[in-house]
């Protein structure tokens, strides 16, 4: 086994087994499980303990409680203000005359509630478009109620290429962004840690006497990196053992969801050399160090760039071909993310996606080269931190 791969199992092997490590794999998912719930439990009680009673004063001469269940007609307001009171009803609410004619309806409630006031709107809609479409065929009424079920098709001069919906647009890129951000900052955290750790306790004296410091910055990326994809998977498999729970839901999730496999391998090609990248980034910032603390201070500004396209995220999906979504999808600290957005949502021209992942191969392989210089310079400079002239110096020098 050749050295690089040694430290990259030690690396591997070392951090897995890190409490820090199996408390935010494992922690994070139950933590959330619970969150989630509870929020349902509670939203459970509610909808259970709360039944709606709606008064209503028709002035239109139009409307009925024929068939309609929880809805009592009053003739005086008077008394259905008293009854609303007296919590006798949740709400009451009066048609007016030229209720046809402008659509408007007047709503009384005894407390405010902005979920409840939306619950009880969509009831007291449905109670009018049943009175409004009584003598109509019930196929009429079924697709007034539900006018559209949308299936999209992307055609090109060869026929029909791709079916789309919404939950294929977004889920795809969302995920993707995630699991990248989550890989910055899982797999290049614990790379900076623990550059800078060793170079704190001196052991890198001791490393560098058996191996040379590409073969040690290699085999860290790597490792940590094969730690972070770990991380990931595990996430995955707990996320598909709780959908598994109901398999109809995997059904039906899985039934509106049609994904290409270009975009898959795009995503996977984006997703190593984006690691490669701020992995040997993280390692250079941790050669620089000099505490921890340090290290994580300067290493927040480049998680942020990985991060950036996040924040246009909704630009970038309504707007994926104008020169702000554009260049984001070429700058290597950014492409990564803001690329796979684009592919997943619109025809990305391949004179565009040669010019972004050409830029990323280069970029990674300079920036780990770079690296590698800055490794070697810094490492042995225990409580001192190099500056800017030093580092050039050292880059220049090879």
């Amino acid at each position: 086994m050749s050295k690089w791969a040694t430290i990259a199992k030690h690396e591997y092997l070392t951090n897995i087994k890190r409490k820090e490590f199996l408390f935010v794999t494992f922690g994070i998912p139950l933590f959330m499980a619970a969150i989630m719930g509870i929020s349902f439990l509670f939203m459970g009680v509610a909808s259970h303990n709360e039944v709606s009673k709606i008064g209503y004063i028709d002035k239109t001469g139009l409307f009925e409680t024929t068939n309609i269940t929880n809805f009592t007609k009053y003739t005086d307001e008077g008394l259905a203000r008293k009854d609303l009171i007296a919590n006798n009803l949740t709400n009451y609410f009066v048609i007016p005359e030229n209720y046809t004619a402008t659509g408007r309806i007047l709503i009384y409630s005894s407390k405010k509630n902005f979920a409840d006031n939306i619950n009880i709107e969509e009831k007291i809609k449905n109670f009018l478009l049943a009175n409004l479409l009584k003598n109509e065929p019930p196929e009429i009424t079924r697709r007034i109620n539900q006018p559209i079920i949308s299936e999209y098709f992307t055609l090109n001069e060869n026929g029909l290429k791709n079916e789309d919906n919404g939950i294929t647009i977004l889920l795809v890129p969302i995920v993707f962004s995630l699991l990248f951000t989550l890989s910055i900052f899982t797999s290049s955290g614990f790379l900076l840690q623990g550059v800078v750790e060793e170079k704190e306790n001196r052991i890198i004296e001791i490393i560098l006497s058996s191996v040379s410091h590409k073969e040690l910055l290699q085999g860290k990326v790597i490792g940590l990196g094969a730690l972070g994809l770990t991380q990931i998977a595990i996430w995955l498999v707990v996320a598909a053992s709780l959908i598994l729970i109901n398999p109809a839901i995997l059904l039906a999730v899985l039934s509106q969801i049609h994904i290409s496999i270009p975009l898959l391998l795009y995503a996977m090609i984006y997703f190593v050399l984006g690691y490669l990248i701020f992995a040997s980034i993280m390692a250079g910032v941790g050669a620089v160090a000099t505490t921890s603390r340090e290290g994580q201070q300067i290493a927040g500004i480049f998680s942020l760039a990985g991060a950036f396209p996040l924040m246009f995220a909704q630009f970038i999906i309504f707007s994926p071909n104008e020169v702000f979504a554009k260049a984001l999808s070429i700058f290597p600290l950014t492409s990564p993310t803001a690329m796979i957005l684009r592919l997943s949502i619109t025809d990305v021209p391949l004179y565009e996606l040669m010019i972004s992942l050409i830029l990323l191969v280069v970029s990674a392989y300079f920036i780990m080269e770079l690296s590698v210089r800055i490794f070697r310079a810094s490492l042995l400079m225990y409580g001192k931190k190099p500056t800017i002239e030093e580092l050039i110096k050292y880059v220049r020098q090879g």
